[in-house]
């Protein structure tokens, strides 16, 4: 069921015009299909946490206000190691 809701919301996303130039969905989905091969061993609020994190990073790069997208998701999986 994770894997179906996480391909759905990457659907969505990828199929979404950013405002920016800077290609903001495809690093949020590759991270996102990173974690969702390690949240059987997460709690439901630690999943929650870094899905909530993941999504300000992809806003805040959407929206324009971030370029190095990569660099904050990749800092943002090694806190949940």
């Amino acid at each position: 069921m994770t894997r179906a809701l996480l391909s759905t919301l990457a659907l969505g996303l990828m199929a979404t015009p950013t405002s920016t130039h800077v290609n903001c969905g495809n690093p949020y989905v590759s991270f996102l299909e990173r974690i969702a091969a390690r949240t059987e061993a997460m709690s439901g609020q630690q999943i929650a946490v870094v899905h909530r994190g993941a999504l300000r990073i992809f806003d805040a790069c959407d929206s324009g206000h971030l370029s190095d997208v990569q660099a904050r998701l990749t800092e943002l999986e090694r806190r949940t190691h």
